[in-house]
């Protein structure tokens, strides 16, 4: 019975990862409307997509990579260090994903639902933090460094470095943008 099961866990633990990506993806998009918004109707679409329905999306997403990961495992696998390393990341992009992101837009959520006209130049700034394209970023570049920990299945110490180099470089990324777009914006705003 068990071995029958495996494959439909595999299923839904890919169909998980399609959901994750798909979360990220219209995080993503929000997000870059919503740091373009200069109307409040303007922001008010952006983070429908960015914040509602991303929070739908991504934790069940990740509930059910997770579900399914740790039965593949203690069925068939066992604790192999790069699923230990993937399971450990899975966590920290929701740990990053609450902090990171999550506090920020529910913080802006008020701010944007009572906005009306021109967005005032604060809240312009708000919609700037550059910890909300830090976060992205980094969930991101774990996201794809987990993918490579499934299709190459290295060992431990190597998977630990995978992981560290793609937050790595997703920081980087989100470094280099937020700089750009602070100059931009100071010099729009004034």
């Amino acid at each position: 019975m068990a071995s029958l099961l495996y494959p439909f866990a595999l299923f839904l633990h890919i169909v998980g990862a399609f959901g994750l990506i798909a979360s990220v993806t219209l995080e993503a998009i929000g997000l870059r409307g919503l740091r373009r918004a200069t109307r409040a109707d303007e922001a008010r679409l952006w983070l429908s997509i960015s914040r509602r329905l991303v929070i739908r999306f991504a934790p069940a997403s990740l509930g059910t990579i997770l579900i399914t990961g740790l039965y593949m495992t203690a069925l068939a696998w066992g604790p192999k260090g790069w699923i230990i390393t993937a399971f450990a990341s899975l966590i920290a992009l929701a740990v990053i994903g609450a902090f990171g992101t999550g506090i920020r837009m529910a913080r802006l959520e008020p701010a944007i639902s009572h906005a009306q006209g021109e967005l005032a130049d604060d809240l312009r700034r708000r919609l700037q933090d550059p910890v909300l394209l830090t976060s992205l970023r980094v969930r991101i570049a774990i996201v794809l460094g987990i993918a490579f920990l499934m299709t190459v299945k290295p060992t431990f110490i190597a998977a630990i470095a995978v992981v560290v180099l793609a937050a790595a470089i997703g920081w980087l990324t989100a470094q280099i943008r937020a700089r750009r777009t602070g100059h931009e914006l100071r010099n729009e705003i004034g």
